[in-house]
């Protein structure tokens, strides 16, 4: 009794800072601290989630996975152009925090909880929450890494033009971000989702670790992934520039199909 009522304990927890999250990503605020504490919350529900589904030793080799690989790609971008294109990082920006060479480790944050939910969403879609069987072992790899490149694609112009986050030296053809930054976000995507998907295989038949998960408990990656694209619509459809309402498009309609998918996936599951 004490274990399932710490459980519900867990769940509720979650839930409040997915509720959080939904409630700041329409919520414009211009205080640094209350920024950064937002910033916190999405890799904070990735972590608390990973650790149920997961626990302590298995959350810490996928995270390290996506942390390593992310700081990665992110110092050779940084470097050299050739990921992502030519960029750098506002050393003043508060989110950045400091800077180690060039790169803001608090970056690999964002990275943890958007790889995290895509991976499960991916894993919704196509049928596999628990152990991976054959040609999935490859399909949710990539269509996890096509669903992080999507969602980069409806923030991405928006964090570097008009939040000066990062800066572009040279611009590019999608509202001033150029087409290899995209075609690298799904390279270092397939890099880290194939290597946790990989590793998760070899995780022995535990009882925690091939457990079903309930579909509410998988509702919350979805949750989280609506949101972020729920609050890209409402503050960008009526801006008055056309940038930004052509992203909440890619919002409503890139982010919103996959969603869709799998909540019915979700409501289906027996």
């Amino acid at each position: 009794m004490e274990k399932v009522t710490n459980s519900v304990h867990r769940t509720k927890i979650r839930w409040a800072i997915l509720i959080a999250i939904a409630i700041s990503s329409i919520w414009v605020t211009h205080n640094p601290a209350l920024s950064f504490i937002i910033f916190l919350l999405p890799p904070l529900w990735a972590l608390l989630h990973s650790l149920e589904l997961y626990g302590k030793k298995h959350t810490l080799v996928i995270f390290t996975i996506i942390i390593l690989v992310s700081f990665t790609a992110e110092y050779i971008g940084v470097h050299t152009g050739k990921l992502f294109g030519l960029y750098f990082y506002n050393p003043d920006h508060a989110i950045n925090g400091f800077l180690w060479g060039g790169v803001p480790p608090l970056v690999t944050l964002s990275y943890i909880s958007i790889a995290y939910s895509s991976y499960l969403v991916a894993r919704i879609i196509l049928g596999f929450p628990g152990r991976i069987k054959g040609a999935a072992i490859i399909g949710i790899p990539v269509l996890a890494s096509m669903l992080t490149t999507m969602w980069d694609m409806s923030f991405d112009p928006i964090a570097s033009y008009v939040n000066k986050i990062y800066t572009w030296y040279a611009g590019g053809a999608y509202f001033g971000v150029p087409f290899r930054n995209f075609t690298g976000w799904f390279l270092e995507s397939i890099v880290f989702f194939g290597l946790m998907t990989v590793y998760l295989q070899t995780v022995p038949r535990v009882k925690d670790f091939m457990k079903k998960p309930s579909s509410l408990f998988l509702a919350e990656a979805v949750f989280l992934m609506a949101a972020n694209a729920f609050g890209t619509i409402v503050k960008e459809f009526n801006n008055p520039t056309a940038v930004q309402q052509s992203l909440a498009l890619v919002a409503l309609f890139g982010m919103g199909i996959p969603i869709v998918i799998a909540s019915f996936r979700l409501i289906q599951k027996p």
